[in-house]
Order: structure tokens, then sequence, then C-alpha cells
């Protein structure tokens, strides 16, 4: 029986487990049931999703997709467009642009070095080739490029050793071929084969932003021919560009500056500038003058092309944007005065040309401007070579010279306002001696004279004393002079005051200084307060006597008036008159009016400019020099600062003649210039 029992309980607890198992089965069942549930909604969750963004992308989003695909597959080109135009304060055309034929290279896709220079050689040998300039790093890589064979000859053995051991790289092999090429190598080279290697380089030069210009300006028949034979020139192509012409020739022409060709593109000295503004290498940008000076008013909208190719594997370019020409320019110079001024001093030149006593003269600076605006109306610097005249503008403001008394207006000015001197004070016109130093004097001895009388005859000796009292200094004959130095920097404080030594703010690159004296010998200020200490530009010269003219106020010189719109003639930008100091001493700034009116009506300068149809107010100047290429020979200057009229400026001048006498019986041929000048300019 207790068998019987076990038996049963264990028969019991088998049935128990089986259950147990049937429910986790069941529950296993629900589980995973559950989970299939679960993903099944994912998985139909995610595929809704997923239509639904491709419904986006492709229906909803597809232009804008399209455009990003475009704008990241397309290649663009930009285009120079013509600059703009210069044209005189009177609106006479200055400077243009002209139409001319270029042939440009663009590669094609299946282009190859091989293949690029049989079409380099097919090009040369149909078409002439002008300017065709290599260095010698250029031939000796033509020499490599020809003559492969011959130039790894010139690597030796031990060069080769080292290349294989790591010592020398593919660079230095290189470098080694070409410092061993020769001049008998190169001198093997033909003209056909040069030409050759330049068409070829040019070719590289072009790439997907930008083509090569392989010949510019070609003639009509050139033209005509290419396009007969399009077909043989693959990648070659026929466009319109345009280059500078100058309606007055030579007359300003590096005033108004150069431009870059599109061989040459932009210059290395500012080729990071021009990059940073999306320039293309091989654009045309001003390069000096006025052209570099107002690059970004005269360049105008550059016209955009999107470069695509045919199935002929050529590049084919769709305008997107036609551009627009560069803004004109309006400036200051009078063109008919200009040109005047010019006859001027050719013409006296050549009245000259004969006098043993101007046999040294060849240099005649000439700024005429408007005093109450700073406007230039015309500026000259002739030059004389042999027989040849030519104006070069520029040196007006980047070379300068010795001005000698022409600086005493500002001397007298400055006496006045330190106190130094009192206006109308009387000193004794007589030789001033320093101890160990020649004598000090004036052209002749002038007796007692004021500071107008001063100015009106141009006493030294008064401008002297001026300069000692400022110096401290206790001056007694043939004893040595002892001077406060601070004085040459308050003389040259109060110089810069009407603009001489320091940059007159001209609206043109490169304006220079001239030469500031330092040294800080006592005989030295004596000769800084009559000019013959530093040198200066005839434009500081004409800021200078603008400032006397005008009443005190030193005026920034311009060039450049204003900037049109070309089409509407609508004003884009006005460069303003620009004030930059007032001289405050109102008194002592008449009483140098009055000494350089007394100049002309009772001076030194009333030879040529007393009987003019216009009153003038002047003050001429004489300057210690000597030839450039020989110190030897004594050749001094004349100088000469003008207004006129006196009392209501409406021009004033500054003239410098370098070299302009080698005898004293010579009178001051500024004074001639500018009396013509101011004739023809009220005529």
């Amino acid at each position: 029986m207790k068998f019987d029992k076990l038996k049963f309980k264990r028969k019991r607890n088998i049935n128990h487990h089986g259950n147990d198992d049937q429910n986790i089965v069941f529950e296993t069942e629900i589980l995973i049931k559950k989970r299939m549930r679960v993903i099944g909604f994912v998985i139909v969750s995610l595929m809704f999703i997923l239509i639904v963004r491709l419904y986006q992308l492709q229906i909803v989003s597809q232009n804008d997709y399209q455009k990003k695909l475009a704008s990241y597959t397309s290649r663009y080109r930009k285009i120079t467009t013509p600059r703009g135009e210069m044209l005189d304060r009177n609106l006479n055309l200055l400077v243009t642009n002209r139409q001319v034929i270029d042939i440009v290279y663009y590669p094609a896709k299946d282009a190859t070095s091989s293949i690029e220079w049989e079409l380099a050689e097919r090009f040369v040998n149909t078409f002439s080739m002008d300017d065709v300039s290599l260095t010698q790093r250029d031939l000796k890589d033509l020499f490599i490029y020809l003559f492969p064979s011959v130039a790894s000859d010139k690597i030796t053995d031990d060069d080769w050793n080292d290349y294989h051991s790591g010592i020398l790289s593919d660079n230095d092999i290189y470098y080694l071929k070409l410092d061993r090429i020769t001049d008998v190598d190169i001198s093997t080279l033909t003209e056909n084969q040069r030409n050759i290697w330049s068409v070829y380089g040019l070719m590289k030069t072009a790439n997907i932003s930008q083509f090569a210009v392989i010949k510019s300006d070609v003639t009509f028949e050139e033209a005509s021919y290419f396009l007969e034979h399009n077909e043989d020139f693959r990648g070659f192509d026929i466009t319109i560009d345009w280059q500078r012409e100058y309606i007055y020739q030579y007359t300003l022409r590096n005033l108004f500056g150069s431009i870059t060709t599109s061989k040459s593109g932009l210059p290395s000295e500012r080729l990071n500038y021009y990059l940073a503004l999306d320039y293309s290498r091989n654009e045309k940008v001003g390069r000096s003058g006025l052209e570099l000076q107002y690059e970004d008013l005269l360049s105008g909208e550059r016209s955009l092309y999107n470069l695509t190719y045919n199935q002929e594997g050529l590049a084919v370019l769709d305008e997107i944007n036609s551009g627009s020409r560069g803004y004109d320019l309006r400036l200051s110079i009078d063109i008919d005065l200009q040109t005047k001024v010019e006859d001027i001093l050719i013409a006296n030149f050549e009245a000259q040309k004969d006098n043993i006593y101007r046999k040294y003269w060849d240099t005649a600076y000439v700024v005429v401007t408007k005093p109450d605006t700073g406007d230039v109306l015309a500026i000259v610097g002739m030059k004389k070579d042999g027989t040849i005249y030519y104006n070069d503008p520029v040196s007006t403001y980047t070379e300068s010279v010795i001005v000698g008394s022409a600086v005493k207006g500002a001397t007298v000015y400055m006496g006045l306002d330190t106190n130094v001197i009192s206006a109308g004070e009387y000193i004794i016109d007589q030789p001033i001696k320093i101890k160990d130093t020649p004598l000090k004097s004036s052209h002749k001895n002038l007796g007692r004279i004021n500071d107008i009388q001063a100015l009106s005859m141009s006493s030294n000796v008064y401008m002297f004393n001026i300069a000692m009292r400022l110096g401290n200094a206790n001056y007694q004959y043939d004893q040595a002079l002892n001077i406060d130095i601070s004085a040459f920097d308050t003389m040259r404080n109060y110089f810069s005051q009407f603009g001489l030594g320091v940059k007159t703010g001209i609206d043109v690159p490169n304006e220079g200084v001239g030469y500031l004296g330092n040294s800080s010998l006592p005989g030295h200020l004596l000769d800084y307060a009559i000019g013959q200490f530093s040198t200066y530009t005839p434009i500081q010269m004409a800021q200078y006597v603008s400032t006397i003219a005008n009443g005190g106020y030193l005026i920034q010189p311009r060039i450049l008036l204003e900037a049109y719109y070309p089409q509407t003639n609508i004003i884009a930008y006005q460069n303003h008159v620009t004030i930059l100091s007032t001289l405050d001493n109102t008194e002592a700034l008449s009483r140098v009016q009055k000494g350089l009116k007394a100049c002309v009506t009772d001076g030194l300068c009333k030879a040529y400019l007393s009987n003019l149809q216009v009153s003038v107010a002047a003050k001429t100047g004489t300057a210690e020099n000597t030839l450039a290429e020989d110190s030897s020979i004594s050749s001094p200057n004349s100088t000469l600062i003008a207004y006129a009229p006196a009392d209501e400026p409406q021009i004033a001048i500054a003239c410098a003649a370098v070299n302009a006498w080698n005898d004293k019986t010579q009178s001051n041929i500024c004074q001639k210039i500018a009396a013509e000048i101011i004739d023809a300019y009220f005529d």
C-alpha cells in the first residue's frame, strides 16, 4: 500500500510539471506574436516614412535639388567686360575702348599633352606670333621637353645613386638638369620651336574656369582664315575682346596708367588680393596710374558663362549674365589747357635750344590747379631727350626738386605766427657771417626792409633772421652760432601745414614725399628757411601756393571728380573736396599774400607778370643745383609759384625748371612760362 501511494504521488507530480511546460509554451507563443506585431508595425511605419521621404525628394523638392545638382556640377567662366571711359572736366573723351578679335583656347575633354603640342605646332605654322619672349628658364624647360634623353645624360651615376638612395628627390634631379643645360644647348633651339613652346605654354594656362588667349588683336584676314579652317584647331575659338584707346595719344598716358593683358593676367604682387575678390587669373586689371587707383570703379560687372561640353568633347559657353561696362570717370583735367601748357613748354625749350647759358636745361614741371577745390587742371613733367620732348606727368608727384626762395611765403608766415617777427618789422639786409663758413647774403644788399618787401625782393637775410630767432640764436658776426635744434622740427611742422615735405594725398598711386634734410647744423637751419635744405615735389608746390591763394585751406589735390553709370550718366561716386587742415593766423597769411602781390607789382616777379590781363600774385625761386651726372657743374633751378587773379584766385601755378641756367644773366624762365599759361587760361 505504501508503495502504491508513492507511485500515485509521483504520477501527480509528473502531471503537474506537464501543465507548467504547456503554460510556458503558451506564454512564449503569445510573446512571439506580440513581438511580431511590434516588428510588423515598425516595418510598416518605416516603409511609410520612406515613401513620404521619397515623395518629398522626388516630387516636392525636385526643383531645389536639381538646382543644387546643377550648381555642384556646373563650371562657370567669368569674362572681363570693357572698362569705363575717362573724360575731362568738360566731358571731352580722353580714354575709351576699341573692340579687338582674339583667338583663344579651351582644352577639349580628350586633350593630352602630345595633342596640344601638335595643335601648338599647327597654330605657329599658320599664324604669325608677335612679342614672343621666353626667359632662360623657359628655354631650358623647352630643351628638357624636346630632348629628355640628352637632359637625363647630364645626370651623373653618382647623382642617380643618390636619387635611388633617397638623398636626391625628383625635384633635385630636375634642377640639376636645369643647371647643366648650357648656352650651347639652348642655341640649338630653333625660332619655330621657341614659338611653339610659347603657344604651348599659353595653352597650358587654360583651366576649368578660364580660357587662354593665344593671339590677341588678330587681323580680319586671320580671323576669316581661322573660321574657315576651325576644324583643324580643336579647342580654339574666336572671341571679341577690347583694348584701351587714347584719344590724345601720348598726352597724360602714364597718368591714366596701364592695364594688364589677358596673357599676363593678374599682377603677381597683388595676386592674392584680386583672387580674394573672385577675379580670374587672366583678367585685365589696372596696373598703374588711375587705372590702378580706380580699378573698383573702372572694372565693371563681369559677364558670367556656364561651361559645358558637347558630344564632340568641345567646350561650350552659355551666357548667364551679360555683365556691364565699368563706370565712366570725369576727371579734373582740362584737356584744352593741358595741351596748351605742353605746347608752351615745348615752345620755350625750342626757343632756348641754342642758348649756351641754358645748355643743361632738360626738365620743366608745371602743375595748374583750382585753389579752392584742389582740382588739377593741367599736370606736366616735360622732359627733353636730345631733340625729343615727352610729358611725364607722373614725375610731378614722384620726383622732387630743390625749390629755393619760392618757399619764403611759408617762412614769413611761420615767423609771424611764432611771434619771432612782427607784422611790418624792419630788418637790415646785409651779409651774415658764421665762423668757418662762407658769407650768407641775399642776391644783393637790400638795406632796411620789412616782411612784405622781403618777399617782394626775395631777401635771404630776412629769412635767416627768422630762422635764428626761431632757434634762440645769439648771432654775432664771424662767431659760432648756437641754435636750439628743436627749431628744425618747428620749421618742418609749419612747412607741412602748407603741404611741403608731406604727401599731398593726391588720388594716384605711389606719390613721393621728396627728400627731407636731417642735419642739425645751425647753418642748415638758415638754408631750410630759404628752400635750400629739403626737396619738394611739384604737386607739393602746387598745394602750397593754393593754400596761400585760397585763404589758408590745405586742400587735398584731386584728379577724379565723379564716376557715372555709363548708360544713364547718373553719378555713382563723387570725390568730394577734402580740406586737410586750416591755417589759423589770417593776419599773418594776409601779409604773405601782400608780399606775393608786391613781388609782381614792385619786385622780382614783374618782368613778365605785371602787364597781364588779370592781376597776379607770385614768388620766384632760384635754387643752387648741380648736374646729376657731374656734380662739379653748377646749374641752378628756376622755380615759381603764382595765382591769378590776385584777389579772387581761379588758378594756381607751380613751375620748376631744372638746371635752368648756368649764367646769372638769364632770367627766371618760369616767369615767362607762367605768364603764357595765365594768358592762355583767361583767353
